[in-house]
């Protein structure tokens, strides 16, 4: 079976399993239903058990299927072997691509010392911590992640200086709020931490006085009650 290929429809059938999942393309975490028959991840539909979404995908979660099985995908260690640019690759084994990093950062180190070598990672998510660890372990105090520099400690810094605390907002408690302000913050798009974009809208159902800080004129703000 072509894995790249799209599902039949009498592929969900009586076979198929359906596992308990959640998403993991952003922060939130929202349960979902993988459906899969003979090891292919045939179709992914939010789970309606889950507290978190109830049974609702965002386009990202509903990309996943394509995610998985997109033909540009890494799934093995790849080693160019053209010149850069170029676009010639061959596929390694395991053992050799951490055998070539392991030797080539060795070689750095004993040539221009530890702190020669810059570890730096993409969004926050739980491998961080493990890459800090090996810079420690490795003796090179020269470590980055954008979450610490540009974005979550930054908030939660300005928040606590500003506020003394860093709020967070509870779109899934028992008490609807009355008033909602957005401040450079447009959850209907883009839904960070848990902020997912159907809880935000869930939240205009009890009809909440909104508040919105943004120079430009989002969609939040033509509906606002006060733009500022």
């Amino acid at each position: 079976m072509d894995q790249f290929a799209e599902p039949k429809p009498e592929i969900y059938s009586v076979d198929t399993k359906v596992l308990k999942s959640v998403c993991r393309s952003c922060h939130g975490g929202c349960g979902t239903l993988l459906h899969v028959k003979d090891d292919t991840l045939v179709k992914v539909e939010g789970d309606p058990d889950s507290p978190f979404n109830q049974g609702r995908l965002c386009p990202i979660g509903n990309a996943t299927r394509e995610m998985v099985y997109h033909p540009d995908r890494l799934k093995y260690p790849m080693r160019r072997k053209g010149e850069r640019g170029s676009g010639e690759w061959e596929r390694l084994s395991w053992d050799d691509a951490l055998g070539e990093i392991a030797d080539k950062l060795t070689a750095i180190k004993n040539e221009f010392g530890a702190e020669a070598v810059h570890l730096g990672t993409g969004t926050g998510r739980h491998h961080i911590r493990w890459v800090s660890r090996f810079a420690f372990a490795f003796g090179s105090p020269n470590w980055s992640e954008p979450g610490f520099a540009q974005c979550f400690h930054p908030r939660v810094n300005a928040c606590t200086q500003t506020m003394g605390d860093f709020p967070v907002s509870d779109f899934l408690g028992p008490t609807p709020a009355e008033c909602i302000c957005f401040w450079g913050h447009q959850p209907l798009n883009s839904g960070p931490d848990g902020e997912t974009r159907f809880n935000a809208r869930d939240a205009f159902k009890n009809n909440p006085k909104t508040i919105v800080i943004d120079p430009r004129e989002t969609f939040l703000a033509k509906k606002a009650d006060l733009w500022l």
